[in-house]
């Protein structure tokens, strides 16, 4: 039997992430005109297929406006990520600029995935070749990887003296090795004199503490005595910030103990697993879902930001079995209500 009630949840808590998504999230920066003319105020932040695309700025007077690549020479987050606009084949686009020296790479991400370029003085901007690939060899199929980018690196560092060995560690062409290996470079060619970089400081992996406490209110346990009981504990929120600053899975511990008609007394322990969403600490109202990845488990609230470090909320956790489908849920199990604690270690 379908259980609408669990559907509902569903939808509502989809709903809920994606108005939560379309949000605008402005932070301190300024943009640079084709005069030269620098203006500061705030730039909204979103994806990098957005900012590659338009950069909405406002400033204190709180009028918004989109510019498109060919209206600025770039725009800059406040000691944060730096966009540039450059032509593409034809096209102007905002990259990131990732770090400024003999050599310059930049970033940029569209529909189709990842993409990097190079340029220095005397030669024009140029993609970096790198691509993934299936090959078929003896009725077997084989995953390869190009390596066209060691060749083209070594074209535009060729004068940096025994630098084929450090090219060739470069694998595959992301943030972290191409910044390295344009210090390398810098370093090796122009001793004494540092180059820039715009990357901004992220750490790969930040774990966030919340402590819980409320009731949960029991709907299918056989035999016991009450369906409210008291109910805590300790969530871990894991968040990779290179990826997404927005998204995160949840795990910890949550335990109460209830008694059954005979008074006796036993523990229940649940240990959660979900993945969510959450607008950033640059909001002061953070509201935020959850999903559960191995049973139908649902959460949904908000959090107060206190001051930097420490916000409090409110959240609730729904709970559903099921029978053959694990994302299906068919009855309610339990549901909770529970004040929190939210430490967002930066």
């Amino acid at each position: 039997m379908i259980n609408y009630r669990g559907i509902l949840i569903i939808t509502v808590l989809l709903l809920f992430v994606r108005v939560t998504n379309a949000q605008k999230d402005f932070r301190s920066g300024y943009i640079i005109t084709l005069d030269e003319d620098t203006i500061y105020g705030e730039i909204d932040y979103r994806g990098d297929i957005q900012m590659c695309k338009v950069c909405k700025f406002k400033t204190d007077s709180n009028n918004e406006k989109e510019y498109l690549p060919e209206e600025l020479v770039g725009y800059r987050f406040t000691d944060s990520k730096y966009y540039i606009s450059k032509d593409i084949e034809g096209e102007k686009a905002f990259l990131e600029y990732l770090i400024n020296g003999i050599v310059n790479f930049y970033y940029l991400r569209d529909e189709d995935g990842d993409h990097y370029f190079i340029d220095k003085s005397g030669l024009k901007i140029r993609e970096i070749p790198y691509y993934k690939g299936i090959k078929t060899k003896d009725g077997k199929q084989y995953v390869y990887e190009s390596k066209k980018h060691i060749g083209f690196l070594n074209i535009y560092m060729q004068d940096a003296p025994d630098f084929q060995s450090r090219i060739a560690q470069v694998k595959k062409p992301d943030h972290r090795n191409l910044i390295r290996l344009a210090e390398d470079y810098h370093k090796a060619i122009c001793e004494g004199d540092k180059c820039i970089i715009y990357e901004k400081k992220s750490p790969i992996i930040k774990i966030n503490l919340e402590a819980v406490a409320g009731f949960i209110n029991f709907k299918e346990f056989e035999n016991i005595q009450d369906n409210n009981y008291l109910y805590g504990g300790i969530l871990l929120h894991l968040w990779m910030p290179r990826t997404n600053e927005k998204v995160y899975l949840t795990t910890g511990l949550l335990y109460c103990q209830y008694r059954d008609f005979k008074e006796g007394k036993y523990n229940y322990i649940k240990i959660p697993l979900h993945i969510g969403y959450m607008a950033p600490n640059t909001f002061k109202f953070r509201p935020f879902a959850s999903i559960g990845l191995l049973s139908p488990s649902y959460s949904a609230g908000m959090l107060i930001k206190v001051n930097k470090r420490i916000n409090i909320g409110l959240r609730s956790i729904v709970d559903f079995s099921f029978k053959k489908i694990v994302w299906i849920p068919t009855e309610l199990y339990s549901y909770s209500v529970l004040a929190s604690i939210y430490i967002d270690f930066l």
